[in-house]
């Protein structure tokens, strides 16, 4: 071998006597001489590649299939060290190796030491000498934790504690409106089970007079009643928020009732003075739109076909209140109880023949057959005493009926036009009484 290098190391020397053009010539033999010796006298190298990444190879394994992820990692990257031919691993670069843990025996949601391995995307023959990482001067092995990860569904809830409400106005968590008002959070299991809902933190510094829409991307999760803690690995379904926050003001209004189905004559307004409310006023919120230009509020109707000497009638506040209204009061119901003083009843015979038909169709005939009905009417004691069964009108009117030849069954409405206190609560416990109609088309002459 000194004789070998003694005869380049002469031909350099002479090389270097002559031309320039004979000097490069020269040098690139020898390169070609030295990488020719380089080869037959040294075949076998060694290489170090640093910051080779490691990964974790989950597939077609228990943890894949039961959804578990990597929640923490001993070292991302690794220093390997390789010997091997010349010819094979000569021009290799960190970009054809990679260090593979991995996750086939993992079972359960834990920390395991995974072994690993080199593995090259280039196919070249090599030996791993040894594997070093930050925390390991040389190592097979590597500590994984893992998790299962996954997904429920909570509700979404507005946090309205930084809002501030004007004199005279009200809002309430319950009224507000959230959409989505509900989202899928994913992450480990103890963390997601943790969980049972979401808040969205409504920061408006104005003072609020009028319904309100807030569109924010902040959601806090809680545990109970206080913000939940690690939940740095959780991923919402949806991140944008939008929440509708009715302002309601408050107001007292006046109740009153309605009167329905009394004679003509009638005085109403004598009548409805009489009542005895159990609640005169109600407080009461509603969006100040639609109460702007309500001073009463009224409570439903009452038939006077029903009203018999002291009758009550009950309206509750969730039938009659609209479905925007809130009821402050506490009273969930109004009692409306009709008078009894210096009223009396009496019963009175109105015969077939008394029957008028009106707005009939002329080509047609009428037969009554219904004989006649017993009424009941109360009153004044003064108005009851002169009334007769001549007072009283009993009608049939057929202006909306589309009539053919068969019997009908049509209802009969009584007034007394002379008393503007007296009223009919029907017959024999009926109070829209009905009499049977023979209805035939006239002979032409």
């Amino acid at each position: 071998m000194k004789r070998i290098l003694d005869v380049i190391t002469g031909f350099f020397r002479r090389l270097m006597e002559k031309d320039l053009a004979v000097k490069i010539i020269s040098l690139l033999s020898a390169m070609i001489i030295w990488f020719i010796i380089s080869v037959n006298e040294y075949p076998t190298i060694s290489k170090v590649f640093y910051n080779v990444p490691i990964v974790i190879d989950m597939t077609d394994t228990y943890a894949e299939a039961h959804n578990f992820r990597v929640v923490s990692q001993q070292d991302t990257e690794a220093t390997v060290y390789i010997t091997g031919e010349r010819g094979q691993i000569g021009d290799m670069t960190k970009a054809d190796l990679t260090i593979v843990a991995s996750a086939e025996n993992v079972l359960t949601a834990k920390e395991y030491d995974l072994p690993i391995k080199v593995v090259c995307s280039s196919g070249k023959d090599f030996t791993v000498s040894r594997i070093s990482t930050n925390s390991q001067y040389s190592t097979d092995s590597i500590s994984v934790s893992f998790d299962e990860i996954i997904t429920k569904t909570i509700n979404v809830k507005p946090l309205m504690n930084d809002i501030h409400i004007a004199q005279g106005y009200i809002s309430d968590d319950d009224d507000a409106v959230v959409v989505p008002s509900t989202i899928e959070i994913t992450g480990p299991k103890d963390a997601v089970n943790a969980i049972d809902n979401a808040c969205i933190p409504i920061n408006i510094p104005n003072e609020l007079s009028s319904t309100i829409e807030y569109t924010t991307t902040e959601a806090v999760l809680y545990s109970g009643s206080f913000p939940a803690t690690n939940t740095e690995d959780i991923t919402f379904s949806k991140t944008s928020f939008n929440v509708h926050i009715p302002i309601l003001k408050k107001q007292t209004l006046p109740l009153e009732v309605q009167i329905i189905n009394a004679p003509e004559s009638f005085d109403t307004a004598a009548f409805m003075e009489r009542l005895t409310l159990s609640v005169n006023e109600l407080e009461i919120a509603a969006p100040a739109e639609s109460i702007r230009n309500i001073d009463r509020l009224s409570i439903g109707s009452i038939d006077m076909r029903e009203v018999d000497i002291g009758s009550e009638f009950t309206f509750y506040t969730a039938d009659f209140l609209p479905e925007d209204y809130q009821n402050l009061s506490g009273n969930s119901y109004v009692t409306v109880t009709c008078p009894s003083d210096n009223l009396y009843k009496t019963h009175i015979r109105v015969a077939q023949s008394a029957i008028q038909i009106v707005n009939a169709p002329v080509q047609y005939d009428y037969r009554i057959i219904t004989s006649g009905f017993t009424l009941i009417f109360i009153g004044s004691e003064e108005s009851l005493r002169q009334l007769n069964y001549m007072d009283i009108i009993s009608q049939i009117d057929l202006i909306n009926y589309d009539l053919e030849e068969r019997d009908y069954k049509f209802p009969v409405s009584f007034s007394t036009p002379r008393y503007n206190d007296v009223w009919c609560i029907g017959s024999d416990g009926d109070r829209s009484p009905k009499a049977t109609v023979t209805v035939t088309l006239k002979e032409e002459d």
